[in-house]
């Protein structure tokens, strides 16, 4: 019965979460367009680590990016081949890449080529409240993967 309630606790946090940071799968086509993040050429061996946000974004969706870009800067410093980028999903030019990892809200992924990972909802979950276990999960996650 305990596990129940945490289970139907967690799903309703996840889905205020997703509703307070006006999430919306909905795409803009009249935005200016930019680049589009899926023309880089990226070489087979970076590990990008990507934080995918909206025009507006919650407390939370804040301290993932803040604690993703200072985990990628502090850690891998000395290594080209890991890159973080930030990208607002809600931009037309960036829908493709969006699309490719099947983006609708705050998302952080980690990917290598076609190989990917979803830290999605470890970043939420720990972001605010326990930032060093995201750090630990985006450090493990990244060398996994510049490790295959």
């Amino acid at each position: 019965m305990k596990k129940h309630v945490l289970a139907i606790t967690a799903m309703f946090a996840m889905a205020l979460l997703m509703v307070s940071c006006g999430q919306s799968a909905e795409k803009k086509p009249s935005e200016a367009k930019k680049a589009d993040a899926t023309e880089k050429v990226v070489e087979s061996n970076q590990v990008i680590v990507y934080y995918f946000h909206s025009k507006q974004r919650c407390k939370t969706c804040l301290a993932i990016q803040e604690v993703t870009d200072m985990t990628v800067k502090e850690s891998f410093a000395d290594n080209g081949n890991v890159i973080f980028e930030e990208i607002d999903y809600s931009e037309a030019a960036n829908e493709k890449l969006a699309d490719k990892y099947e983006i609708a809200m705050s998302s952080l992924i980690i990917a290598k080529g076609e190989k990917y990972e979803n830290l999605t909802e470890a970043a939420f979950a720990n972001a605010l409240r326990n930032p060093e276990v995201l750090k630990t999960t985006i450090i493990e996650t990244v060398n996994k993967l510049l490790n295959e």
